[in-house]
């Protein structure tokens, strides 16, 4: 599955994020060609700003809110987000790589041309949300949501989905054959299309009451 990369070109480094925040806010511009590198910062609260074409290596930003915010050509490697809020953000041709995710908030986010590799997002919220173009690859998922969630050409390979839920949301050609989707909440409704393999399919037919002996 092709997921467009972040453009990244001409960036510049800094060692803050809040100060770039505040001076977007001043100026009413948006956060361009921005290298963050190793920041370490919590409780940063931001709302409606834009990052374009922008990475963020080694940063440590947990328990902050970017509300309906804007991630335009964005790298995230090996970084910790953990229990950050991102409600109603856009992400367009984002990475995140390698990252900590665990407990962060995307419900009625829209991801287009998302990759989502070697990183744990266990128990986080990406419910009500929109993905086209998503691939979850070495990724733990489990115990997060992504119910009544619309998916339109999304992949999942080699991650962790138990206990994920994903109820009211059409898998019509998901393929979970690589990943591990043990007590999976889902409607059965649902199941139409999914592909799995046989022991998936058993664990599967719990959910419609099947006994298989």
């Amino acid at each position: 599955m092709a997921i467009l990369q972040p453009k990244l070109d001409g960036l510049t480094e800094y060692n803050t994020i809040k100060e770039l925040i505040e001076e977007s806010r001043k100026k009413s511009s948006d956060i361009d060609c921005c290298y963050f590198n190793g920041c370490y910062e919590a409780n940063i609260d931001t709302f409606q700003t834009e990052f374009n074409a922008c990475e963020f290596n080694n940063c440590i930003c947990i328990n902050s809110k970017f509300n309906k915010v804007f991630f335009v050509d964005v790298l995230f490697e090996n970084c910790d987000f953990s229990n950050t809020n991102f409600v109603e953000c856009n992400f367009i041709r984002v990475t995140f790589r390698n990252c900590k995710l665990v407990g962060c908030n995307f419900s009625n986010s829209n991801m287009f041309n998302v990759l989502v590799e070697d990183s744990n997002a266990s128990y986080s919220n990406l419910g009500f949300s929109n993905f086209k173009q998503v691939l979850f690859t070495g990724t733990k998922l489990s115990n997060s949501s992504m119910q009544e969630s619309n998916f339109d050409n999304v992949r999942f390979n080699n991650s962790n989905l138990i206990g994920s839920q994903l109820f009211k949301t059409k898998l019509d050609g998901i393929d979970f054959t690589t990943c591990d989707i043990t007590g999976i909440v889902i409607s059965i409704q649902d199941l139409q299309g999914v592909i799995v393999d046989e022991y998936q399919a058993l664990e599967l037919s719990r959910l419609m009451g099947i006994i298989i002996k």
